[in-house]
């Protein structure tokens, strides 16, 4: 044996052996903030410090994060990180993984579902500017120039910190759509497809060139609330079919907690207070806005009123830029009620700032001297829809109804989506997309 391959061997030898080898258990067992959180294929936020998180058609703050095949329209991510001044900001990365109707990781390459690197840097960053709590503002936009989807479907934008791709800082969901499936609104007892209110629906499908044998395993159809996933009804069958035509229905009131409209909490100044502020009192550090106390509406009248279903823009009066320059206040949410309801129900501030989910940060106090729930957090100044949500004991969704009612008369956005899986496919393709009574 040659000398030079007698060394080689030695040393691989030596390498093999100083090296542990890393098992599932040995994994399991490092410490957690060497795993770091684990991931969830949903929008969440890991990390306490990142606030604000708007994900948006390009220069449309409050679109919902829809791509189209073909079209040149990137998508805008934006977060705040609360920094003290002394601290440098940090080094974020993305990356973009593909996912199934259900919002499992599909087993796709990032080279089978995107023409450029589905990996990269948070390059566009500024400080905040005369505010009393300093953040950095981030911002990223993709597809990049040159880049492109190569497929439709869900996917899921992963936000990390530095170079370690486990050390998760928030999540994004998002859809990029090929029309394929044409969808045609059908009206039910004489009523206007309007931004006022839907109760139940009917749309017909065409697939012109696809193979559908069986519709009910063939075509997945999905209806959203608000663009919320959480609540997300899928329509299991059609109710005819035949050359080449699917129809389905939809009754929104069974479908859908309707609820109520949403309360506004508007605080775009410090110095000018709008209808639903009461107080403002300045800190050393930061601004504590009282808002009026709420009422329940489970027994009221319905009236309707113009709400932004559930969303929020950031905005200021005093300055031109509000990204940078909108404080971060502490807001105090007050909702009388003469008792408490059963110790096993908790009560949640709730809407599209909350992501949809019921936050420990968000959950209200009772307090008996007063009479009333409480919750204090911190808010970007601007406007935010609202509504008082209650948890079941272990149930995980939201109930409107004992504090907002069920009000069959309030509006929401509802969009269709249609998914499909050709013969050989590893991912489900969105071939089927339509806002109902709402512009994109």
């Amino acid at each position: 044996m040659p000398s030079s391959l007698r060394i080689l061997l030695g040393l691989l030898s030596l390498w093999l052996t100083a090296c542990p080898v890393v098992t599932e258990d040995s994994a399991r067992s490092r410490p957690a903030y060497q795993r770091g959180p684990t991931l969830r294929y949903e929008d969440y936020v890991y990390v306490a410090n990142i606030h604000s998180v708007q994900f948006h058609q390009l220069e449309v703050a409050e679109s919902y994060p829809v791509l189209y095949l073909g079209r040149n329209e990137p998508l805008e991510l934006e977060f705040d990180e609360l920094l003290p001044e002394d601290l440098r900001e940090s080094e974020f990365y993305v990356d973009l993984i593909n996912c199934d109707a259900n919002w499992n990781p599909s087993s796709l390459l990032p080279i089978e579902f995107y023409e450029g690197f589905t990996q990269d840097r948070i390059d566009l960053f500024q400080r905040s500017e005369f505010t009393k709590m300093t953040y950095v503002h981030y911002t990223y936009r993709f597809p990049q120039e040159n880049e492109f989807f190569k497929m439709s479907g869900n996917y899921l934008l992963k936000v990390y910190r530095g170079n370690n791709p486990d050390d998760l800082v928030l999540t994004r969901r998002f859809v990029v759509v090929d029309r394929r499936i044409p969808i045609s609104s059908k009206y039910l007892l004489g009523e206007r497809i309007e931004r006022e209110r839907l109760t139940e629906f009917s749309f017909e499908l065409t697939a012109p060139g696809l193979q559908i044998f069986n519709p009910a395993q063939d075509l997945d159809v999905r209806v959203l609330q608000n663009f919320r996933w959480d609540n997300a009804v899928r329509i299991p069958q059609p109710r005819f079919y035949g050359d080449n035509r699917y129809e389905y229905y939809i009754d929104f009131l069974k479908s859908f907690d309707s609820g109520n409209e949403f309360r506004r909490h508007l605080i775009e100044s410090t110095r000018l207070y709008s209808e639903s502020v009461q107080d403002i009192e300045e800190r050393p550090q930061f601004f504590d806005v009282f808002l009026y106390p709420d009422q329940p509406r489970a027994r009221n009248v319905f009236q309707t009123r113009r709400d932004r279903n559930g969303s929020f823009g950031i905005r200021v009066l005093e300055w031109q830029r509000p990204h940078i320059q909108a404080d971060y206040v502490r807001n105090h949410f007050a909702l009388e009620v003469d008792a408490p309801l059963p110790p096993d129900d908790k009560v949640f501030v709730f809407g599209r700032f909350s992501d949809w989910q019921l936050m420990p940060a968000y959950q209200m106090r009772y307090d008996s001297l007063r009479r009333r729930y409480e919750a204090s957090f911190f808010l970007k100044q601007g406007i935010y829809d609202y509504q008082y949500v209650v948890r079941h004991g272990d149930d995980p969704w939201p109930d409107p109804r004992p504090l907002e009612g069920p009000h069959t008369e309030s509006e929401n956005f509802y969009s269709i989506l249609v998914y499909h899986r050709q013969p050989g496919d590893r991912s489900d393709r969105l071939l089927g997309y339509q806002p109902l009574n709402y512009y994109e």
